[in-house]
């Protein structure tokens, strides 16, 4: 019953630390986003499920094979709105 308790309070404080981070970021995720659509690119958790997709279908490759183009995509879109951010 302590068990029970103990995993519970944990999973209701991760819970909760999850949705204030995700309440403290949803401005700029919907801006990311908007400038992804502006830059004619799917939207990000589209883009992210097309290469779990890709990779689980293709049996000669893995996850790890696409992870390199997610990043450096990522970081270029950091980029280019910390420019735009920037006028």
């Amino acid at each position: 019953m302590v068990r029970g308790l103990i995993v519970g309070a944990v999973g209701f404080a991760a819970a909760f630390g999850v949705e204030r981070l995700y309440a403290s970021l949803a401005p700029d995720i919907a801006r990311y986003e908007r400038m992804r659509e502006m830059s004619g690119q799917k939207p990000i958790l589209q883009e992210l499920m097309g290469k779990v997709v890709g990779s689980v279908a293709d049996n000669g490759g893995t996850l790890a094979d696409g992870a390199g183009g997610i990043v450096t995509g990522l970081v270029a879109d950091v980029v280019r709105y910390a420019r735009i951010r920037g006028m």
